[in-house]
């Protein structure tokens, strides 16, 4: 258990065996402990209870990535109002596009970003006259104003095969302006598909070249002048090596303040988080949970953050 984590948070997007275990369902990982701990109860061996559920934990906080929820006891009294944040991939089309409008409805968000954006779905959205909207592949509906919207262009990756969408708003809120980046990181499904054939290489290949593309995201995100707030589909849980590389030194929404697993992208019995809500040192994160299940193969994001009192 133990080395299994190790792997996960070491190598993970830098060595193409622990990219595979990176994006495999995590619970098969605690399945050899169950039986060896009914035995310790059975024939009451203290020892092996106590480093069986020692093993337990790390699986649990380690592999599982079980998020306690303590930042939302240490979040900022004096910090201004809140600003909800959802970050949304409703995967083209929605079974039921309603159910995005009742989401809207639920929760109430300042701010929506959404990617692979549907024409049913975006048309549904944009009826709703209290949100301001920019739409394309990634889209966003914000109560606040829009000053200024500046796209990163795909030819910037020079990769032909590079799929992401990064597109940065200048947002004027109640308490000032701020930025706010709209990301859809590529996936790195091609590589896995890639191992099928003759290619062992083909995972390294392509997280080299994922590694690149948030290496450019991330410098266009410190393009703006801040204070920044950065939302979207990472394809990427946090212990992958790019993602430490790159977007570490953001507070992670969920992984400051949510509590449980906060898997928001299914795959039959494979559960990730891959969908991020980041903020830098100019804001405070007060809460952040996983929303229900609204018709897509990714479940919400929300994260309420707070700028901080000058």
């Amino acid at each position: 258990m133990l080395a299994g984590t190790v792997i996960l948070h070491t190598v993970a997007d830098a060595w193409w065996p622990a990219t595979v275990l990176l994006f495999l369902g995590r619970w098969p990982w605690l399945l050899p402990g169950i039986p060896v701990l009914l035995l310790a109860l059975v024939l009451v061996h203290r020892r092996a209870i106590v480093t069986t559920i020692a093993a337990g934990l790390v699986g649990l906080f380690g592999i599982l990535d079980f998020a306690p929820g303590y930042g939302r006891f240490f979040a900022d009294a004096n910090a201004t109002r809140e600003v909800r944040v959802i970050t949304y991939n409703i995967g083209g089309t929605l079974t039921a596009p309603m159910s995005l409008v009742a989401m809207m409805t639920d929760w109430e968000p300042d701010i929506l970003a959404v990617q692979e954006c549907g024409e049913s779905s975006v048309e549904l959205l944009r009826g709703m006259r209290k949100y301001n909207h920019d739409v394309g592949v990634t889209c966003l509906f914000t109560k606040f104003q829009i000053v200024r919207v500046d796209s990163l262009r795909r030819e910037a990756f020079r990769n032909d095969s590079a799929a992401a969408w990064v597109k940065r708003y200048r947002l004027k809120g109640p308490d000032g302006e701020f930025d706010f980046t709209n990301v859809h990181l590529v996936t790195p499904r091609t590589g896995f598909e890639a191992l099928t054939g003759e290619r062992d290489d083909a995972t390294s290949t392509v997280a080299a070249s994922r590694d690149l593309e948030s290496q450019i995201a991330r410098r266009w995100v410190d393009g703006g002048p801040g204070p920044r707030l950065v939302a979207g589909d990472f394809n990427m849980p946090t212990e992958s090596a790019i993602y430490q590389r790159h977007w570490s030194s953001m507070s992670n929404g969920f992984a400051r303040a949510g509590m449980g697993f906060g898997y928001s992208r299914r795959a039959g019995w494979i559960q990730l988080r891959i969908d991020h809500v980041l903020a830098d040192d100019g804001w405070v994160v007060q809460s952040a949970r996983l929303l229900p299940d609204y018709g897509s193969d990714h479940r919400p994001m929300m994260v309420d953050v707070a700028l901080r009192a000058k």
